[in-house]
Formats: C-alpha cells, structure tokens, sequence
C-alpha cells in the first residue's frame, strides 16, 4: 500500500495500531501531546485476556509481570468473611491469558518500545488541534506551528479526544457520572507480601478494595461519590486530600487495615468517571476514531484498555480487506459498535449497583453472590474469548 496514517495518541492503543498497520503495508507514525518524560500515568487497570491475546504478538506478557497484581478476586463481608471467589486460573488453559493488573504507565512504556523497535516514529509535545482535507490528503495541525500529511488520520487520544471534538463539535461532550475512581499506592509492614488476589470487601457503608503487587507494594481501589464535577483547581489541590478523609470516615467501622493502607499511601489517585455518548458515526471523511475516543467506558468492569486493543485489529483488517478507507472505516464501526455497547451498558450497569446496601440486601448478596459469580463466568466467556471475525 505504503500509504501513510497519521496516528493521534501514543497511550496504550496507538503504538499497537502502529504496528497492527505497519503490517499491511502503510506508513505509521504516531504523534503525543505530553513530553516523554511526562508521558506516566499514577493509575493501574486490568487487562483481561481479549486484550492480552493482541498484546502478546508485539510485546512479550512476561514482562508486564515484572510489576503486577493478580486479576482473581476474593468477595467479603463487612464482618470479615468471604463469601464468593472469582478466580482467573481457568482464563490460561481456556484463552491462552489469564488477567492481571498492571500499572498504566508501565504498559504504555512497553508498547511504545515495541513501535520503536519496529521502527515507528513516535513524535512528542505534539497538541493536536484541528485537520483539514485537500487532494486526497489529510492534515493534521499541531499547537506547536508543525503539521503532519497523511492518506488516513486515526484519533486513539481517549476519553477527552480532541479528534472527536474537531470531527463532530456539538454532539460529543462528556458526562459526569457523580462516581469520582479513586485509589493509591501503599506500604506497610502488615502487607509485604504478595498477594494471590485482589481482596474486594463490601463494608458497613462502602466498598473497598485491595492487592498485594509482586513487589510487596499495596494497590488500593474504590469510588468516590461527589454530586458536583470538581473543578481543575480542586483537582490539582484539594481533591485527593478531600477523598482520603472521607474514605477513612467510611471505613472507621470496618478492618482498621483499610483505613491504615488509606492514610499511608504515598500516591492517590483521583480522576472523575464520565460517559461519552453515543456516535452515529465514529469517522468522517479520512478520519476515524477507536477506543475510548470513540466509544469511552467507564471502568467498572475493566474493559476500557482490552476494548482499544481489539479495535486495532478490526480496523487493521478492514483496511486490508477494503481498499477505500471510507468502506473500511464504515465496515470497522459495524463490526465493532455491537459488541462495545453491549459491554458499555454492562459496566454502567455494574456501575449503578455500587451503592451502599441495606441490612436485608446485603443479607440477600452475601447468600448469593456465589452463584452469581458461577454463572458470571459463563457470561464473561465472549467477553474474554473475541477473536477477529470479520462480517462476511
């Protein structure tokens, strides 16, 4: 083909359509808004195995072991007891992968490294700003006075994608869901070893969550209810400090463990969970959006990384199976837009229910939630188990 795509975002979905395209034939480069020192992200995720089987062509799974958690879940009571088990030692034999919980830089370090070993130019302090159409081309434009010429332009810039705002102005602002994802990183003597799973515990009056990573450093999760989106200012200022004290004040009733690990981290993470809407149309013209700049999902059921790397082969394959981009672009949204909505109204779903239970409901969940999770493995068995299929 040796056509050049212009690719916006360098997080962990970009570098890997780099080399998803590289493949058949076009000439990728991919330009960042951050600096590459300032490319780091406090957060950890899950990747499930939908995600990892496209990972591992490009980037060998031992080394997202060299700082991880384990994906199984063990299900408590406020009064100590477990009551349920997620294990993911089953995902290996039946998918190839099991889950883990990686930190988000650091997956993001790896797939950048494996574009640049194929020879993919990664470009920094790259602000996109708006593109135009002429002869067959595609512009992008850049804050710092440069441009970038391509046949295709690809936004993989997430959740806030400035691709998505200069494609359809109007129609794509976010909403806030009042959930603020919150969690940290902490060390304590109690925790220093590794743990097999990630301990989820419903307490008194909110929900807590907890691993061990293999470097005996602990990581934390929960949500954080606010009625008002904070402002850039609390963001930078006050927000973390704010939530720290309130969820040792939720959590003064249940295992003084919680609210240690709380008080002692020495990184918290705090970012506001909102809903894109739904997109007509994920591209115009030689422009196209995947990931969370297409189709964003909140992260309750850790699908958002998984889902952008699917994308990358859909997308991929449909430029190679349909010579015009614009046949491509349109047969990408219909394979994929299916799946992602029904996996995005699960995670708001699953999102919903995260409120504090009263006596009789948690009465009811602790007697059923492990039949529930039995038949939840059933259920998360297309999820985990996607192969590219394309419509015939």
């Amino acid at each position: 083909m040796d056509k050049k795509a212009i690719i916006i975002g360098a997080g962990a979905a970009g570098p890997i359509l780099a080399l998803q395209l590289k493949k058949i034939g076009f000439e990728p480069e991919i330009f960042e808004s951050r600096s590459e020192e300032n490319i780091k992200e406090g957060a950890f995720l899950g990747v499930t195995p939908n995600g990892l089987n496209v990972l591992k062509e490009f980037v060998d799974l031992k080394l997202l072991k060299e700082d991880y958690a384990p994906g199984s879940m063990k299900f408590f009571n406020s009064k100590g007891r477990q009551i349920a088990e997620l294990g993911t030692a089953y995902q290996k034999q039946q998918y190839g992968a099991e889950t883990i919980q990686i930190k988000r830089a650091n997956l993001n370090r790896y797939v950048r490294m494996a574009a640049k070993a194929a020879g993919i130019k990664i470009n920094y302090n790259k602000k996109f700003l708006r593109y135009s159409e002429a002869d067959r081309k595609v512009t992008a434009y850049f804050a710092d006075g440069t441009e970038a010429v391509g046949d295709i332009m690809i936004g993989c810039d997430g959740m806030f994608s400035e691709v998505r705002k200069q494609l359809f102005p109007g129609v794509s602002a976010l909403k806030y869901t009042k959930l603020i994802s919150t969690g940290g990183y902490a060390k304590i003597p109690e925790l220093s070893e590794p743990l097999d799973s990630i301990q989820m515990t419903f307490g008194e009056r909110g929900f807590f969550a907890y691993s061990v990573s293999d470097k005996g450093e602990v990581w934390w999760f929960n949500n954080y209810f606010r009625e008002l989106q904070p402002k850039r200012q609390e963001m930078e200022k006050t927000l973390k400090a704010e939530i720290q004290k309130h969820l040792i004040d939720v959590h003064k009733n249940d295992d003084p463990l919680f609210s240690k690990i709380i008080k002692n981290s020495h990184e918290i993470i705090a970012y506001p969970i909102y809903d894109v809407p739904k997109l007509l149309h994920w591209h115009k013209g030689r422009v196209c959006l995947i990931g969370d700049a297409a189709h964003g999902i909140s992260p309750h059921i850790g699908q958002g990384a998984s889902l952008a790397l699917e994308d990358t082969i859909a997308i991929a394959e449909s430029l190679k199976l349909h010579g015009d981009y614009s046949t491509a672009f349109q047969i990408f949204q219909s394979e994929r837009q299916p799946r992602v909505e029904k996996i995005i109204k699960s995670a708001r779903k699953t999102g919903d229910s995260k409120t504090r239970s009263n006596p009789m409901g948690a009465w009811f969940r602790d007697r059923l939630i492990g039949f529930f999770i039995g038949r939840q493995i059933q259920r998360l068995d297309w999820i985990y188990g996607w192969t590219y299929s394309p419509k015939s």
